[in-house]
Formats: C-alpha cells, sequence, structure tokens
C-alpha cells in the first residue's frame, strides 16, 4: 500500500470516529462515567480514551479538583479529544498519547480505572485488564465497558462478503472475531471480572440502537477494528468494498442496527494485614496499607 493511500485511510478513520461519536461511543462513554460513580476530587485513568466519549463527562464529574488521564495510542483520537475539553473549559483532563499497558501508576495508586470499549483491543483481555487493575489503588474501582453477546454478529458478514471479490482466495479473508464474546452476557462477564480480584460487582446492559444508514454504519468498518478487513486494498479497492457493503446493507431493509454494550463495574479488594497473636507487636509489612489508601490528584 503506497504512503497516500495509507494517509487516506488516516483521514477516513479520524471522520468515521466523528461520524460515530455522538451516536454510538458517546452513549455508551456516559454510560460508562455513570456506573463508575466517580466522586468529586478523585485521579482517574480512562483506558483507550478515543476523543473523550468517555474522558469528558469523567472530568465534568470529577469537578476541578479532580484528574482525569486520557490516555491512547491514536494521536488523532486524543487532538479531537482536546478540542472538545478546550470547547467545554474542561483543565482538569490530560490527554496524553501511550500505550495504557506501560502506562505508570501515579503513587498510591489511581482512585478509579475506566475503559469504555477498550479490552478487546488487547492482545489478552484477561492480562490486559490485570495489567490496569495494577494502577488501581486498593479500594478503587474499576469499570469497564464491553460489547454485549451478538453485537456487530451481521456487519463482520456483510463487510466480508463485500471485500471478498477483491482478494485472490477469498477463503483467505479474515473474519474478526471480538475475544470477549464469550463473557458477553451479563451472568457471564460479572464472573469474569469477580476472577479479576473485584468485589461489590455490578453489571449493567446498555441498550442502543444506530440508524442504519450505509455511510454512517461504513463508520464502523473504517473507523473500528473491522478496518483490518481492508488492509492491504487499494483506495479504489476499498470504494468497490464500500458500494458492496452498501448494496448489501439496503438489500436487507434495516431502518437500525442494535448495538448493545455491558458495563461492568467492580472494587479492587484491599489487602488485609496479617493477624498477630495476642499480646504480640504487629509489625509493618511493605505492601499492606493500613487504613485507607491516600487519595491522589
Amino acid at each position: 500500500m503506497e504512503l497516500r493511500d495509507v494517509a487516506a485511510g488516516l483521514a477516513e478513520g479520524a471522520e468515521s470516529f466523528d461520524r460515530l461519536f455522538s451516536a454510538l461511543w458517546s452513549p455508551i462513554g456516559r454510560a460508562t462515567v455513570k456506573a463508575a460513580r466517580l466522586r468529586p476530587g478523585v485521579h482517574v485513568l480512562d483506558a483507550w480514551c478515543g476523543s473523550g466519549a468517555s474522558a469528558i463527562p469523567a472530568a465534568e464529574q470529577v469537578g476541578p479538583y479532580g484528574v482525569i488521564d486520557a490516555v491512547d495510542l491514536a494521536e488523532s483520537s486524543l487532538e479531537r479529544g482536546r478540542a472538545r475539553a478546550a470547547v467545554r473549559g474542561l483543565a482538569n483532563v490530560r490527554f496524553a498519547h501511550g500505550d495504557v499497558l506501560d502506562w505508570p501508576s501515579p503513587r498510591g495508586g489511581y482512585d478509579a480505572v475506566m475503559c469504555s470499549l477498550g479490552i478487546s483491543s488487547f492482545p489478552d483481555g484477561a492480562a490486559g485488564t490485570e495489567r490496569l487493575l495494577k494502577l488501581v489503588r486498593p479500594g478503587g474501582r474499576l469499570t469497564a465497558a464491553i460489547w454485549s453477546q451478538g453485537t456487530l454478529e451481521s456487519l463482520p458478514e456483510l463487510i466480508h462478503r463485500a471485500v471478498a471479490p477483491e482478494r485472490p482466495r477469498p477463503a483467505g479473508v479474515p473474519r474478526p472475531a471480538d475475544p470477549l464474546q464469550p463473557v458477553g452476557t451479563p451472568r457471564l462477564f460479572r464472573d469474569w471480572l469477580a476472577a479479576r480480584s473485584l468485589s461489590s460487582i455490578e453489571v449493567q446492559y446498555v441498550p442502543l440502537a444506530v440508524p442504519g444508514g450505509p455511510d454512517l454504519l461504513w463508520s464502523l468498518v473504517s473507523g473500528t477494528r473491522l478496518k483490518g478487513l481492508l488492509d492491504g486494498l487499494s483506495v479504489a479497492a476499498v470504494e468497490r468494498v464500500r458500494r458492496r457493503f452498501a448494496a448489501g446493507l439496503l438489500a436487507e431493509g434495516r431502518d437500525t442496527i442494535g448495538f448493545s454494550a455491558l458495563v461492568g463495574t467492580g472494587t479492587l479488594r484491599r489487602v488485609a494485614p496479617p493477624r498477630c497473636p495476642r499480646g504480640a507487636r504487629p509489625s509493618l509489612t511493605a505492601g499492606q496499607p493500613i487504613g485507607p489508601a491516600p487519595r491522589v490528584g
């Protein structure tokens, strides 16, 4: 693929995310913040923040004395997030370029970590979530949103059929899979979070319906992980795929496409100090907090 093709794809991806922001990312981001129940003044990490769908409402929730560290690898998304924060006069959200798997923990840990639809981007969802939990202070909260079971099932099939004529061997066209689909029900997601050493777990179902117009739904191809199906294709080939995709949607006659998510939240269990024999003087051990952990930010 030539450099101009790559540049065109990146520009289209940024525009695609903007088209989806109000219809999809913002409602799920706000549901994530609502479930997190952030208090004024807390220090929060928003992992895989995108263009601020959850970081912006979180910054509004924690107030001027709170801090939101919004981290993502896509600089174009971060730039849009900074612009949105500036329009709202929010100085307490910091959009930073970085890999959340290598992100350092502040002293004492974050009061809360949020990850809205980002866990499936990890090479290993469970290991990536465990890494996020290392950034949370004992007694702090993790809140994560994932797609519910069955969401997006029809779109990969449509795009697969649209891409196949552009490949020498259609059977070689990969079908993207969400690694978290096996836990995409409220009960299974609750059990999955419990296995991550979380307690007081709550899981909410967030139903959404997005208009079924071809232009908007193409944004889900060019602006999400489905874009991997277009890798290696020229701009002209991608345009042919887009036309076939639109024709397939129109043939199905759908007015809306259902996009439902699960938002789960839980508290990181505190480390209990060891019991001492009666009359013995307790000793302090590193890594065993005494009383509430200090607030950061």
